[in-house]
């Protein structure tokens, strides 16, 4: 097949470019979802592939620096609607009847704004004016911008959400983050973030049968959370972790509630997982990714299916 989606940083015009090539190609097998805004107005676009009645999701781009993600989730879309559209097959499994009982909804990038302050700087991207003193000079420096995770108003979305949140903000407060930072700070209160809003609006909306969140890095699958873990999450995890090769694993203090992960199993009781891809520094290099998504293909198709 001839690529729409290429191995290139996935910032907001290029994305928006390759979506709109693949509804141009591929407009009769998606939908194209508004998923709702960002801080600063970006867009946060969703494809609905499949069947849309109680689809999983699947969402990247989640912290910024961790765009590699978003380009993860495009690849795997495309791919995934040229196997759709022609009948193919993936990982040996007839994508054209899986999805006709089973549907997927891809968020490639829920805080776009914070993918594009890694990819191309804070002072093109833009940052919220409430980003004032020390962390807007800092912003200024392009090695600390590229390793920004935080929304465009110093928000860690994966510490936004209502699960445990108070929890999380004294952990925050105790490692001496209370106010915006490129991570780790839980925004004022819960779902105080338009990102965070958009995403838990929706899924009240689609009321998804499980959900992956995709982080990086790691090379592991995290997959309980508390009393709210459904008992057939650990089986959905094990084939997630034998398609992988990804070890499952509890997570630390530091990032054991008010993900997005934690929040879903909390409302929801269904299964939900957080996927850390990739190892070495964050952003992962471009020169990984062929390696990595050929790893992560089979999983990706199981997810869907499971």
């Amino acid at each position: 097949m001839e690529r729409i989606v290429g191995i290139e940083p996935p910032d907001y015009s290029r994305v928006n470019g390759w979506l709109e090539s693949l509804s141009y190609e591929y407009g009769d097998f998606f939908d194209s979802i508004n998923v709702g805004s960002s801080l600063l107005g970006r867009r946060i676009n969703g494809l609905l592939i499949g069947n849309s009645v109680s689809p999983a999701l699947y969402c990247g781009g989640v912290h910024g620096r961790e765009w590699i993600t978003t380009l993860l989730l495009m690849r795997f879309a495309e791919e995934l609607l040229f196997a759709y559209s022609r009948r193919r097959r993936m990982c040996d499994i007839d994508i054209y009847k899986l999805l006709n009982v089973k549907g997927v909804l891809i968020v490639p990038a829920l805080n776009p704004d914070g993918v594009e302050i890694s990819i191309n700087g804070a002072e093109q991207a833009g940052i919220s004016p409430e980003l004032s003193g020390e962390i807007a000079e800092l912003c200024k420096d392009r090695e600390f911008s590229e390793k920004w995770k935080a929304n465009a108003r110093g928000v860690d979305i994966n510490r936004n959400f209502d699960a445990a949140w108070d929890e999380m903000r004294s952990i925050a407060q105790e490692s001496g983050i209370t106010g915006p930072s490129m991570s780790g700070w839980t925004g004022e209160r819960p779902e105080s973030e338009p990102e965070t809003q958009a995403i838990v609006r929706l899924c009240r909306f689609m009321r998804f049968r499980h959900a992956i969140a995709f982080h990086s890095q790691g090379e592991e699958i995290y997959w309980n959370y508390r009393s709210f873990t459904p008992s057939k999450a650990h089986l959905m995890a094990r084939i997630l972790s034998v398609s992988s090769g990804y070890p499952l694993r509890e997570p630390q203090e530091s990032a054991s509630s008010a993900g997005l992960k934690d929040w879903f199993m909390e409302k929801y009781h269904a299964p939900a997982f957080t996927v850390e891809i990739g190892s070495g520094e964050c952003p992962i290099p471009l020169s990984h990714f062929r390696f990595l998504y050929s790893r992560l293909r089979e999983m990706l198709v199981l997810g869907v299916a499971m």
